[in-house]
């Protein structure tokens, strides 16, 4: 029996169908192959940027704490210099009080001669 009295004459039309069909699912599967790997590329950028985000704020995070603790370092420094000075200031004034309560002439109306240099001793 032929193919084209079982279908009433329509054999040519249906294998032409069929292989149109055939093509339309070979291209729609190739093309959603492409959307596939296109995903695939833009996700692997996607993470590697974000991997390089995390790792330059680490990296600047790091720098900002390592400038925290040296600038933390040399305040302390200083604070121990200007304490350092302070208490030789102090001392230098408790010297000079004291030479003043030992000065005969302390009680003068005017100012010794070794009264103005204790005083320019402070300056």
């Amino acid at each position: 029996m032929n193919l084209d009295t079982l279908t009433g004459g329509y054999a040519s039309l249906i294998k032409y169908g069929i292989i149109a069909a055939a093509i339309a699912t070979a291209f729609g599967y190739t093309y959603h192959l492409g959307s596939s790997h296109t995903a695939a590329v833009w996700s692997a950028k996607y993470e590697k940027r974000e991997a390089e985000i995390a790792k330059a704020t680490a990296a600047e995070t790091s720098r900002q704490a390592q400038a925290n603790a040296q600038a933390k370092a040399i305040e302390q420094q200083r604070i121990a210099e200007l304490e350092a000075a302070n208490q030789a200031l102090e001392q230098l004034i408790k010297e000079k009080s004291d030479e003043a309560d030992a000065d005969p002439d302390r009680d003068r109306p005017a100012l010794s001669s070794s009264a103005g240099m204790r005083i320019d001793a402070i300056h």
